[in-house]
């Protein structure tokens, strides 16, 4: 998509990045539709509450999975606290971020009510590990 100005045209272009997370995101939310007729994808900060956190939830409500999956600029502490309040009899709660994370996301969500899970991206598209307990 392009934008003019006066010193001539701006080119926007998303990053790999920043796009990764949202990728990955919506591969889950695909899968999840396979088991249940409605899942939804919104911001992790309008599901959480909290406006600083910068990511992506996929919501399968009908088997209370909430999976989170933080962009690559958002810390992984706040999420803790976050899951704690999110977390419970009704929601079953994962953070998934790249491979090259999750050695960050055991250490930052340790003790957490949540699973991790790893995903990545290969030639065929995007993939996922199995949950692990941070």
């Amino acid at each position: 998509m392009g934008v003019s100005n006066r010193e001539g045209p701006v080119v926007l272009t998303a990053t790999t990045e920043q796009a990764a997370h949202r990728i990955a995101a919506s591969t889950a939310a695909s899968i999840h539709l396979h088991y249940e007729g409605s899942v939804i994808e919104t911001p992790l900060a309008g599901f959480t509450g909290n406006p600083d956190l910068d990511g992506v939830a996929v919501v399968a409500s009908e088997r209370g999975i909430v999976e989170w999956f933080p962009s690559d600029r958002q810390r992984l502490e706040p999420l803790a606290a976050m899951s704690r309040a999110s977390a419970g009899p009704e929601w079953q709660v994962s953070v998934i971020v790249p491979t090259s994370r999750m050695g960050e996301a055991h250490r930052a969500l340790r003790g957490s009510p949540v699973t991790l899970q790893p995903w990545w991206s290969d030639d065929e598209g995007v993939r996922f590990g199995g949950p692990e307990v941070p």
